[in-house]
């Protein structure tokens, strides 16, 4: 039930407006609106608000207009740089949850048992663990009438195996998970799977978890500060800049195809900065002048 706004504190909100209302809008704070009948098509289908924060490396904040020289189809470009952005570094996120989720169980399994994730004992915190449960058993009955789901709730009286109940993680439970493991079992996973330290590895799966879900809502990546920090390896690039790059470049580390990285994805991520070259700036997604030798180069 809404609340009423008179009784709401604080500013209130602003009124709906028009498509056409919005393009006016846009003009009075000084975009360049080239083709106006190609800007209300784009606002009828990309929502004004999603837009607009495109247009925030333009700002000006003495007046909140837009710097001399702004246009609509520059602004738009972003946004279309971002939406491409967002689906090649989907292809490469997707095969490192699932390999994480595969080595996870495999070796929780083997060490603790088909349910040994059940038990709190297995893990750091209690409380932590109370907390996973709880979230598990939510994300059961939500799915319950998954094929899979129904299957164990039916023939194993709801015990879901490990091997099974990765599958209904979200990458930000698998982060949470692996988080609250033994040391000694984070350590294994760390340096057998991926070659690193314990601590690096959970910084780097909070990263990811915060990437995926900003690519699965459609958010924005460009022009954006990231709150946290993966805790980056020794080597060449030893700075975070907040922005992008800095969990591109443990992806490399995350993602074991080396081939396929160099082969795929670093010239897919080439041929696309080079598309929006004359629109985008490298800085405001963290790109150092010499990122792709960055990419490239292995320890």
């Amino acid at each position: 039930m809404y609340d009423n706004p008179c009784t709401i504190q604080g500013q209130p909100l602003k009124p709906p407006t028009t498509f056409e209302e919005q393009v006016e809008r846009l003009r009075q704070r000084n975009l360049i609106i080239e083709d106006k009948d190609s800007a209300l098509d784009i606002l009828s289908k990309v929502n004004y608000y999603r837009f607009s924060a495109y247009l925030l490396p333009f700002k000006q904040l003495s007046n909140g207009c837009y710097r001399e020289g702004t246009s609509f189809s520059k602004v738009y470009r972003l946004y279309e740089f971002d939406r491409k952005l967002r689906n090649i570094l989907s292809s490469v996120i997707e095969p490192i949850e699932v390999l994480l989720k595969t080595k996870i169980a495999y070796y929780h399994a083997h060490k603790y048992g088909a349910e040994g994730y059940t038990q709190f004992e297995n893990f750091e915190s209690q409380d932590r663990h109370i907390k996973f449960m709880t979230e598990f058993s939510d994300t059961v009955h939500k799915n319950s009438k998954a094929l899979f789901v129904k299957h164990h709730i039916n023939n194993y009286n709801a015990h879901f195996p490990i091997w099974v109940a990765v599958e209904l993680f979200s990458l930000g439970t698998l982060s949470r998970f692996y988080a609250n493991m033994k040391s000694e079992d984070k350590k294994f996973i760390a340096r057998n799977v991926f070659c690193t330290g314990p601590e690096h590895l959970e910084s780097w799966l909070a990263c990811l978890t915060d990437l995926r879900n900003r690519c699965a809502h459609y958010m924005r990546l460009y022009f954006h500060k990231f709150v946290k920090y993966p805790r980056l390896p020794k080597g060449p690039f030893a700075v975070n800049s907040g922005r992008l790059f800095d969990i591109i470049y443990v992806l490399k580390y995350l993602y074991l195809d080396h081939e396929k990285w160099k082969s795929s994805f670093v010239p897919a991520l080439e041929g696309l900065i080079e598309e929006y070259s004359a629109d985008i700036q490298l800085k405001y997604i963290g790109f150092p002048d010499n990122w792709k030798e960055l990419l490239e180069i292995w320890p």
